[in-house]
């Protein structure tokens, strides 16, 4: 196909969209599927759709991997549609995708927001960073996503993340309330603020701000509903955020993704992470401290180069001993361009593997003891649509747990209050209190308490 007359051999019914990576990349998606819904284009299944859209991830070498897999299956599976792939391979591996013949269009990430005037399906405004109405849904999902910020100013040995994402750019305060409010009143009673690093929201602006003041202005509104915070770094984890968290009556989750990587301070100095293990612990203990039962997740790498069995030995200690419930582990892969692709990569590949498997062991048990600290608590949940089985409608806590709730007929997207009956395996059994409004009860939401 000839790549310079694009516009002329597209198909214009129907759309679909294969998302791999991080919730940034799951708001990109929904933000170019809004442009091409508006464009007139149906939403379908990428096995029948006239154009698939890839939005691929290469944070990790498996991952890299498994977006190619998905590439060819997709062609291989539906091969009359227009494939086109986007995301950070567009920006990092853009040279060996171009030889790839099951693709169409390499679109670079930063022409998404130019997707369907690229494609002389619609001529109108074009977006970088945010479309005119950033706030958008997930399919789905009956919980808002708005990306508030993206890139990273930091240079983690390991990560190629920057260099694809580019540095730290943030959403204008006024547009993030808006667009958060325009949401909760529209029925969406969950939004999920994600970006790149989050932690970084607000120091690129004129005047500059911070995630702790765009937070308490949230709190302000006098409207339902509430906002969950996607990963932050163990230094922004302040105190200042934690009171917001405890005073917010639940308008803020509780839960909160702090990324450790590893528990030994040798290795995080070569990772070039800006803080040492002390200081990871510390926000745990704070945060668990000023705000009871609240979820907490981290990541780790595995078999970084140089790990020795007594660096990951503390690294399994700190897991351990502070019982994270929600660990994502990753065994090291190298990316291209990075500090870390120089070193030596020493560490067996069966090594990394055993190492991951054993945390990801504690992790579960971890999940199980803090679930079950839960039984016989009440927790605010938000339906999940479009799983609804013989045992229950799926729903997700403020805390992150998975609850599965006593009987339908809740709706999707809407808060509810439950009180935690069992634990089956990594799921709640909550059965639904009166009232089927969480803000119905006249209740205070769990946590609702001071510094």
């Amino acid at each position: 196909m000839n790549r310079q007359n694009l516009k002329y051999a597209i198909p214009r019914d129907s759309y679909a969209f294969v998302t791999l990576g991080c919730k940034s990349n799951q708001y990109d998606s929904a933000a170019m599927a809004a442009a091409l819904a508006n464009s007139g284009m149906v939403s379908a299944g990428p096995e029948g759709a006239g154009m698939v859209i890839v939005n691929t991830c290469m944070v990790t070498g498996p991952t890299e991997a498994q977006c190619r897999k998905e590439i060819r299956r997709i062609k291989r599976e539906n091969p009359d549609s227009f494939l086109i792939v986007t995301g950070c391979m567009s920006k990092g591996a853009s040279r060996s995708l171009s030889e790839m013949a099951e693709i169409d269009l390499v679109l670079d990430m930063e022409e998404k927001g130019k997707l369907v005037s690229t494609l002389g399906i619609l001529s109108g405004e074009d977006w970088v960073d945010w479309p005119d109405v950033p706030a958008v849904a997930i399919e789905g999902r009956d919980r808002g996503f708005l990306k508030i910020q993206d890139g990273c100013d930091f240079a983690c040995s390991y990560c190629v993340v920057p260099s694809v994402r580019g540095s730290s750019r943030s959403l204008a305060p006024e547009k993030v309330l808006k667009n958060i409010k325009n949401h909760l009143e529209n029925g969406v009673e969950e939004v999920v603020l994600t970006g790149i690093h989050l932690g970084l929201f607000g120091k690129d602006l004129t005047p500059t701000g911070t995630l702790e003041v765009l937070l308490n202005d949230f709190l302000k509104q006098n409207i339902s509903g509430r906002v969950r915070l996607s990963s932050l770094e163990p230094l922004e984890i302040t105190d200042a955020m934690l009171d917001l968290i405890a005073g917010s009556g639940g308008r803020i989750c509780r839960h909160l993704h702090i990324p450790l990587q590893s528990g030994s301070d040798r290795i995080l100095g070569l990772m070039d992470r800006p803080y040492k293990c002390a200081d990871f612990i510390d926000a745990v203990n704070r945060a668990r401290s000023v705000v009871p039962g609240i979820g907490i997740g981290c990541d780790v790498i595995c078999g970084f180069p140089t790990e020795t069995d007594e660096d990951f030995a503390k690294t399994e200690e700190v897991i351990t001993s502070m019982e994270i419930p929600f660990l994502h582990v990753f065994p090291f892969s190298s990316r291209p361009g990075t500090k870390a692709a120089s070193m030596k990569d020493d560490v067996p590949h069966t090594v990394k593997k055993e190492r991951a498997a054993r945390l990801r062991k504690r992790g579960r048990g971890n999940l199980a003891a803090f679930m079950d600290s839960l039984v016989g608590e009440e927790l605010i949940v938000v339906p999940e649509p479009g799983s609804v089985s013989s045992s229950g409608m799926p729903a997700l806590a403020d805390n992150y747990v998975r609850v599965v709730l006593d009987e339908d007929g809740t709706v999707p997207g809407h808060l509810v209050r439950v009180k935690c009956e069992k634990r089956v395996g990594e799921i709640l059994s909550g059965k639904i209190l009166s009232g089927d409004r969480a803000k119905d009860t006249g209740k205070p939401i769990p946590g609702e308490h001071g510094r």
